[in-house]
């Protein structure tokens, strides 16, 4: 979808998403519906864990749980996991962990490591495995002081606050791929849910697959996408459209669990 603001100037990511503690509350917990082209594809769980240590620093645990449901099952195997070790004190990701059926398979199992906290300069180590074949590194160029995955993504963007027309530039690990992403606040929309009609702030956003070299990986469409967070304090991501390689593929909050907790972070 188009924004019908005008965008402003693109600011860094670091000018746009502070330092700081996340958005999240452990025991916090996300349910939605996906659907493909109309088509009830799977649900997927977004879960907030407890705070735990991780090479001497405390993080968050953050998972997304994708499964296929219904008679999809009988055309693809979905039974993903996305798991994210976020710190607590800066929000940024030290390491993102994705487990998922390769693409087209009912057997094979994709495992990548991304140790962000490792970075040195403007390189990411990754490590990818087929199955239980040994791991080989596939190291990723970055060019942004500050590089994402897909969890720690989402949970930034909950406390992003900006005017409308505010846009960004960022670049987000998806699985073991690095993404440039654009996103723009389009501003406030009220948008019918599962748990009622709720307040919305909506992002639009753009985004394509870069090479590890960090170029633009010239076989790979760019895409577009669409997400309201809710207007409130909660700022709870409720809605995603997007286009992808097989169609429109919307993501729909259908339950919302707050968590046991103490929040981390404020919004905004």
């Amino acid at each position: 979808p188009t924004p019908t603001s005008t965008p402003g100037p693109k600011a860094s990511a670091a000018a746009g998403l502070r330092d700081g503690p996340p958005l999240a509350t452990p025991g916090e917990h996300m349910q939605y519906k996906l659907t493909l082209q109309g088509v009830e594809l799977a649900t997927y769980n977004l879960g907030v864990g407890e705070v735990t240590e991780l090479a001497g620093k405390q993080t968050i645990v953050v998972q997304g749980h994708a499964k296929v449901t219904g008679l999809a099952a009988f055309l693809a195997t979905i039974d993903d996991r996305f798991t994210s070790w976020v710190d607590v004190t800066t929000g940024r990701s030290l390491r993102f962990q994705t487990d998922e059926y390769a693409s087209g398979s009912k057997t094979d199992i994709e495992h990548a490591v991304v140790d962000l906290g490792a970075r040195d300069g403007d390189t990411v180590p990754v490590m990818f495995h087929l199955n239980n074949t040994p791991a080989v590194p596939e190291p990723q160029k970055v060019s942004q002081p500050a590089v994402w995955d897909y969890n720690a993504f989402l949970l930034a963007l909950r406390s992003w606050a900006g005017a409308p027309g505010s846009a960004l530039a960022l670049e987000v690990f998806r699985s073991r791929f690095l993404w440039h992403v654009d996103v723009t606040i389009h501003g406030k929309d009220k948008l019918v849910t599962a748990l009622g009609e709720l307040p919305a702030l909506r992002i639009d956003g753009r985004t394509y697959k870069l090479d590890r070299k960090g170029g633009r990986d010239r076989e790979s469409a760019e895409r577009s996408f669409s997400m309201w967070i809710s207007d409130d304090d909660g700022r709870v991501p409720l809605e995603i459209k997007a286009t992808t390689d097989y169609g429109d593929l919307k993501m729909q909050i259908v339950d919302y669990q707050p968590g046991n907790g103490q929040r981390l972070g404020p919004p905004g």
